[in-house]
């Protein structure tokens, strides 16, 4: 891809933003990475259920540091310290499974190839419990009584800088019933071009400069 015909595809790619815009990244029934080969080893940690099954201390929690998840070390591998090499329990599904074994943990991760991207915020229905990473960053962990529904756990992951990021996802299960449902959304989102051509810097440099300009737009409105 030419010079000339990057900067094209990217002005006609990213919308100016406006309080009732959003690009949608993830939803859903888009596909990620699965893990449903934890089990119940992380019963009774912090990473899980906080006794064995089933927990009769079933109040709304939010955990403001991440979880121990070394009991569940040889199910889950490397996937938050080098995520592009996952160990055989992890499998790319079609979908991510809504629902799965009841009193059970599983994994999720999402990866997504950009050139940049603003004001992501990811919006999760989980039935108990989750723990967010971001490029292995811990943001978020916590549980809560009744069923999933969508939007009860909001995370603003900020603006992602240009290359390839991973959200990490650890979604527990406490009670008889379990679900999942997610929505992340960005204000803008430049995909890498299907050829996979990096941009000159000059290039980078000018998608940098649209990006702080599309932010300071949305500021200002």
């Amino acid at each position: 891809m030419t010079r000339a015909a990057f900067v094209a595809a990217f002005f006609s790619a990213v919308a100016i933003p406006t309080a009732h815009s959003a690009v949608t990244l993830v939803q859903t029934s888009d596909p990620g990475w699965y893990n449903d080969s934890i089990g119940t080893s992380l019963n009774g940690t912090n990473g899980g259920e906080t006794g064995p099954f089933p927990v009769s201390d079933d109040a709304s929690r939010t955990f403001a540091s991440a979880p121990d998840l070394s009991a569940a070390g040889s199910a889950l591998g490397n996937w938050l310290t080098d995520p592009g090499t996952l160990n055989a329990n992890w499998s790319f599904e079609s979908s991510i499974p809504n629902s799965w074994a009841v009193g059970t943990e599983v994994g999720v991760i999402y990866r997504f190839d950009t050139l940049g991207a603003t004001n992501v915020v990811a919006s999760f229905g989980v039935d108990n419990g989750i723990f967010v990473w971001l490029d292995s960053a811990y943001q978020f962990g916590a549980r809560g009584p009744g069923t999933y529904v969508a939007g009860e756990y909001k995370i603003p992951l900020g603006d992602l800088a240009a290359g390839t990021h991973y959200l990490q996802l650890l979604l527990e299960d406490h009670g008889s019933t379990n679900g999942y449902v997610v929505s992340i959304t960005a204000d803008t989102f430049v995909p890498v071009p299907p050829d996979g051509t990096a941009p000159a810097p000059a290039t980078l440099a000018l998608l940098g400069l649209g990006l702080v300009g599309l932010r300071a737009m949305r500021k200002k409105a």
